[in-house]
């Protein structure tokens, strides 16, 4: 890289320190929003698979009970 002999890069100020601070805001929100959809992914699997056990169970009671009044 060619620099000329009498470059002095620029200091750091309040705006690169503010830029950073805000990417890392960014990226920590961003991690936040994943967390709560995984959340709410699983508390949807979960909401499913109770509905189907139940609806697994009433369907074995209704069999039960038919078999029940057909052998009488």
């Amino acid at each position: 890289m060619d620099k000329k002999p009498d470059y002095i890069p620029r200091s750091i100020r309040l705006a690169d320190i503010f830029v950073l601070f805000a990417g890392l805001f960014h990226n920590v929100m961003s991690a936040v929003h994943l967390f709560a959809e995984e959340v709410l992914d699983l508390a949807t699997y979960n909401a499913i698979r109770k509905n189907q056990v139940n609806q697994a169970w009433e369907q074995f009671t209704v069999d039960l009970e038919t078999m029940e009044d057909n052998n009488g």
